[in-house]
Formats: C-alpha cells, structure tokens, sequence
C-alpha cells in the first residue's frame, strides 16, 4: 500500500458489477446514467493516467489538489485568489496547497511588480521542469485513449468539451419540478 493515500490508482466503478457496502450504488441507479458521473470518471482516469505518468518518468506524483494548482499556475493564474474562484475551494485550502508545493521546491511566491504589496505564486526551474513532464505525460494519456476509442471520437470529445457553455444554469427563480 503506498505511504500517500493520493497515489493510490483508483479505477473508475464497472456499473455492471455488484455495489459493495462501501462502493458505489448499482447500476441501475439513476446516477449511474448522468453526464455528470461520466465526466467525473473521465477525469479520474486522465488524471490517473497522468499520475502514473509522473510515478515512471518524474519518480513522484501530486495528490490531485495540488496537481489542479499547478494547472493554474501553467495557465497563467498566479493570484492565489484567483486560484480559489476558479477550483471552487477557500483561500485558505490554496494557501496550504501552495505552502506544500513551495516545500517540495515547484513554486516560489514572489513580489508583484505591479503591485508590492501583492504577491504571486510562479513555477521554479524545478517546478517548470516538472510541468514539462506532465505535459508529455499529457500527451501520452490522450494518445493511449486515442488507442482505446479512437482518434475522432478524441477529437469529437475535445471539440464537444471546448464547445461556450456559457455560465452554469442560476435555478433560484425557477418553480420546482
């Protein structure tokens, strides 16, 4: 059993196969069948797949939280606060997870230069490396899925998942089914 519970592969629920008291319900369900389970598991298995990655090629792996920080950053997100709108968790959540990545050396909190009293979390050259290890870890995720379903089905996923969904539905004035 690995010493950090967050490497511990986890393998999507086969909804087939009979619940366990602990596990997920059975197939039939109603949850079983929403879009919103499918994509949970999807991004489960990239961001295994992923970790798996990192394990083989960077000897070390990320516990998810993390890992979604670092996303961030690569994107361009360097305001812990605007980390925290964006992953939907508290300042201080951002804050232990950047403290715990300054630790193992991938980032550095530094000065903004526009504004001193600011600061901003950025890759170190160690962390910039790492990220250039996930990135082909990345690649390689999607080439395997590629293999498994197919390369238009890939393709008609990225487009499909990129396609302006706009803001996420405000029920508050809508009357109840």
């Amino acid at each position: 059993m690995p010493a950090d519970p967050a490497e511990e592969p986890t393998a999507p629920h086969d909804p087939s196969s009979p619940p366990t008291s602990d596990g997920p319900a059975p197939r039939d369900d109603w949850f079983s069948h929403t879009l919103p389970r499918t994509l949970l598991y999807a991004y489960t298995w990239v961001d295994d797949g992923l970790q798996n990655y990192m394990r083989a090629h960077a000897a070390f792996a990320l516990p998810r939280a993390q890992s979604m920080l670092m996303v961030c950053i690569g994107d361009g997100v360097h305001r812990q606060s605007e980390m925290a709108k964006i992953l939907k968790v508290s300042k201080q959540a951002i804050r232990q997870g950047i403290r715990e990545l300054e630790q193992k050396g991938l980032v550095e909190i530094v000065a903004d230069p526009d504004n001193q009293r600011s600061r901003l979390v950025q890759f170190t050259e160690e962390g910039r490396s790492i990220r250039e290890t996930a990135r082909r870890g990345i690649f390689e995720v999607e080439k395997q899925l590629e293999q498994r379903i197919g390369a238009d089905n890939v393709r008609r996923l990225q487009q499909i998942l990129e396609a302006g969904w706009g803001a996420a539905p405000d029920f508050r004035d809508s009357p109840d089914p």
